[in-house]
């Protein structure tokens, strides 16, 4: 092999990898954060809707509830992406909203019925 067919086996190779250097970067994950959405019932026996945005960012309605709590199943959510919930209440009582994210408070709202419905929204941090 010639110094030229040297030079450009290397130069071949080097190209190689910095095409697939490339392209692993582009297939970069998206950074996601489990988010978890909680109501708890302060007074009253009351009963109550939700409504949420899931991971895939479509609003999810449940309800309506009489228990004194609610607790979504936990959702992953891309980080800059928008966590709501919106509560509706429907025969009287005081509630208490939560977001969490990565098992941690990030906003926490009240509503007393007959006054609602309530939305709480946090952006799920970088």
């Amino acid at each position: 092999m010639t110094n030229e067919q040297k030079k450009f086996s290397v130069m071949k190779k080097f190209v190689l990898f910095l095409f697939i250097i490339a392209l692993v970067s582009a297939c970069k994950k998206e950074v996601t954060h489990p988010v978890i959405y909680k109501v708890v019932v302060s007074t009253g026996h009351p009963t109550y809707s939700v409504q949420y945005l899931s991971g895939s960012n479509t609003t999810v309605s449940q309800g309506p509830f009489s228990s004194g709590m609610w607790v979504s199943d936990k959702i992953e959510k891309e980080a800059g992406s928008t966590a709501l919930l919106t509560l509706t209440g429907g025969t009287g009582g005081s509630y208490k909203l939560y977001i969490y994210v990565d098992g941690t408070l990030y906003m926490e709202g009240r509503m007393d019925d007959p006054y609602g419905p309530e939305t709480i929204s946090v952006v799920v941090p970088q």
